[in-house]
């Protein structure tokens, strides 16, 4: 992966820090593990070199619809898909906000998007890579990525944010608690680099230990302050569980 540059931050400053506090419209933008993902956003807008405004965008694998959201609040008309379609609460959140307008819904498999070449401004993701790779099939999340490069322009950008194989202890706790633990196919940071090796730039962050192991939001929450102030630092990052990133075609 050409020119990558690791920020360990959780906070960003972005246009300017847009998303540095935990509410309602963060929590309807990542719905899980809010504290520990949500650094994503203020990541992407400050690494990007985007217009979002007016720009031409696809969420994959939407389900409810929070990148959407979060998208259309920037201006961007958005395509919101999931492999099945997404569900009635998505459009439900859209109309919330009253950006119904922005968004439009599609059934879209990552594999095969049905767009032509050089669509889209941005794309975006979160979680959805391990979904694609269900039974390890390494080969299906390849092609997927492949997918999303063939659609942005030239000097379009992917924004992710995708679990990681994180630590041996991570692994033993999804096996036995995680209903999909065991075949969801989580991604290393090799894997990433290997899988954005066509992009001509990218950046990264990896965040997150000890929240994963929190029972309610509220528990999440505070194990993710933990991670922020102390263990962020001192953790290997192949052992943390979020890696998040922006990468320009």
């Amino acid at each position: 992966m050409e020119n990558n540059t690791q920020r360990k931050v959780l906070f960003l400053g972005s246009r300017k820090s847009m998303y540095t506090k935990y509410d309602t419209e963060i929590a309807d933008i990542i719905e899980w593990d809010i504290k520990s993902w949500s650094p994503s956003l203020d990541f992407w807008t400050k690494e990007s070199s985007r217009d979002f405004s007016c720009a031409n965008a696809l969420e994959i694998g939407s389900r409810n619809g929070g990148l959407s959201l979060w998208l259309a609040k920037q201006g961007c008309r958005v395509v919101c898909s999931d492999v099945n379609g997404p569900t009635e609460k998505a459009r439900e959140l859209h109309a919330k906000y009253r950006l119904n307008d922005l968004i439009e819904y599609s059934n879209i498999d990552a594999t095969s998007i049905p767009y032509e070449d050089d669509y889209f401004d941005i794309i975006v993701f979160k979680s959805v890579l391990g979904g694609i790779g269900y039974n390890d099939n390494k080969e299906a999340q390849i092609k997927a990525v492949k997918e999303i490069y063939r659609v942005l322009k030239p000097g379009g950008e992917l924004f992710f944010a995708e679990n990681l194989t994180a630590s041996p202890f991570h692994k033993v706790l999804r096996d036995k608690f995680v209903r999909w633990g065991s075949t969801w196919r989580y991604v290393s940071i090799d894997e990433i680099k290997e899988f954005l090796g066509g992009f001509s730039h990218s950046k990264y962050l990896t965040t997150g230990f000890l929240a994963a192991l929190g029972r309610s939001e509220g528990q999440r929450g505070i194990l993710s302050t933990l991670d922020r102030i102390f263990l962020n630092k001192i953790v290997p990052d192949k052992w943390k569980y979020i890696i998040i990133g922006v990468a320009k075609k």
